[in-house]
């Protein structure tokens, strides 16, 4: 059996509305998103759907209001085990902010462990934003290698990295890291997924958003076209049954 893999930075909460209408018609069995506003209240709202919370972690300040990641996941497939916060090195940048402001949460990336039921195999999913285009992408390789020594510690096990990497330049450096580590992009096919339009005029459209993946077997990845974000979600498709 396969599963599927939602990744979506929906823009400091303003495209969640979204997510019932991609649910209803792409059907996801875990969904990462990156910039929700983590309330208690905003995170409820997937209740009633199929899909429970596995967990979420705090990044950044912004509105007088909170926001970070949460990683949600289909009950029926999976069975959830544990998670934990990966804290990750900040830019000079998120540093004048915490300077500026007197407090700001620091960046983390989320790792959350699932049983894949009709498998029995464990699965680790990581789900990332890395610091915004502010830094260079020392800081993020930076990042990375914090996450990815993580990572390595499972070196058997299944592992899918998804979110908002901020990284679209300067791939050469990035293929080596993701080789490195023996991991795979899913993503591969796809040549943005952000796209900027301004003022009616220059439209600038960049690859910032990946999926990366080890030890399964990936069947397809593809953008999909909504639009209330300056992201597109991106959605993966996965057979765990088969290790590669």
């Amino acid at each position: 059996m396969s599963f599927s893999l939602l990744s979506y930075n929906v823009l400091w909460n303003k495209a969640y509305v979204q997510i019932e209408q991609i649910i209803k018609e792409e059907k996801p069995d875990i969904i990462c998103l990156q910039e929700i506003e983590t309330a208690e209240s905003n995170l409820k709202k997937f209740e009633n759907s199929r899909f429970r919370l596995a967990d979420y972690t705090n990044s950044f300040i912004k509105f007088a209001r909170i926001f970070g990641l949460a990683t949600f996941y289909n009950p029926e497939k999976f069975s959830f085990i544990n998670s934990s916060a990966i804290k990750l090195p900040q830019s000079l940048y998120e540093i004048f902010l915490i300077i500026l402001r007197g407090i700001n949460p620091p960046r983390t990336a989320l790792k959350t462990d699932f049983l894949y039921k009709s498998q029995k195999k464990k699965i680790s999913i990581y789900n990332l934003h890395l610091t915004a285009l502010q830094a260079t992408n020392t800081v993020r390789i930076k990042q990375l290698n914090e996450v990815l020594h993580e990572v390595k510690n499972g070196i058997k096990q299944s592992v899918i990295l998804a979110g908002d990497f901020n990284y679209p330049y300067g791939r050469k450096k990035f293929e080596r890291l993701i080789r490195r580590y023996h991991l795979k992009e899913a993503t591969n096919n796809l040549f943005y997924t952000l796209e900027y339009n301004f003022l009616n005029l220059f439209r600038y459209r960049a690859k910032t958003d990946y999926i990366l993946y080890k030890h399964i077997k990936l069947l397809e990845t593809k953008r999909i076209p909504i639009r209330n974000s300056d992201h597109f979600p991106i959605l993966s498709k996965f057979d765990l049954k088969q290790l590669v």
